[in-house]
């Protein structure tokens, strides 16, 4: 006996087996488009944070950086300066210089710098970059000299600086705030001095030859307090 095969007709199989494969596929379809609005969302929140860091990051290098340092002075040996300076590459505008928790004023009778940094600072200023300003910050008591009394600034307080930043094309304006703390119950005390030697005395040869090397040596000197 010969046996015929045949295919089975399409409408003999069965209903359910039909809905189940009809399920799955929409299930994989729907999937799909769930895995797709994923990656989307993933991609498009990641150029998101890529353009943001690419700002940040071009703002990091082109913004200004006002630093402040406290620094031997120039006016003699104990006396203290500070510099205020722009370490970045634009402009830093509006700079206000106060003290922490103080005012700037006179710290003894004869004190004339104290109130003299109040009008100073009272008023903004800008600076370049690149560009620095240097002020008397304190000079300690002299008992050699009339009025006695310490000026400037307190031995130990805290200096806050704020200054803004414009960097155009229609962005806003950044503002930037920081202090730093200082004591300087110690520090004039360990300022290294350089020597300028002595000074001879009458008109020969010899004396004004030694009195010329006094001079180079004092010129070497100031110099160096200049630029410490």
């Amino acid at each position: 006996m010969w046996m015929i095969a045949t295919e089975t007709p399409a409408d003999l199989v069965p209903s359910w087996i039909e809905a189940i494969a009809t399920l799955v596929g929409v299930i994989v379809a729907l999937a799909a488009i769930v895995f797709t609005v994923v990656q989307l969302r993933l991609t498009s929140r990641q150029m998101r944070e890529t353009a943001i860091q690419e700002a940040q990051n071009s703002e990091a290098q082109t913004r200004p950086y006002i630093g402040i340092d406290i620094v031997p002075g120039i006016a003699g040996a104990g006396s203290i300066d500070i510099i205020i300076e722009n370490h970045g590459r634009t402009t830093a505008r509006n700079i206000r210089v106060s003290l922490v928790g103080d005012t700037f004023r006179a710290q003894s009778d004869g004190d004339v710098i104290g109130e003299a940094l109040g009008r100073l600072f009272a008023t903004s200023f800008d600076l370049a970059p690149g560009a620095r300003r240097r002020v008397f910050w304190q000079i300690p008591a002299d008992e050699n000299s009339s009025p006695r009394g310490h000026m400037g600034t307190p031995v130990a307080a805290g200096i806050a600086f704020v200054y803004d930043w414009a960097p155009g094309d229609d962005r806003p304006v950044r503002n930037y705030a920081d202090s730093i703390q200082y004591d300087l119950t110690e520090y004039p005390k360990l300022i290294p001095l350089p020597s300028t030697g002595s000074t001879a005395q009458g008109a020969s040869p010899e004396t004004q030859s030694k009195n010329l090397l006094h001079t180079l040596r004092a010129i070497a000197a100031n110099v160096a307090e200049i630029r410490r």
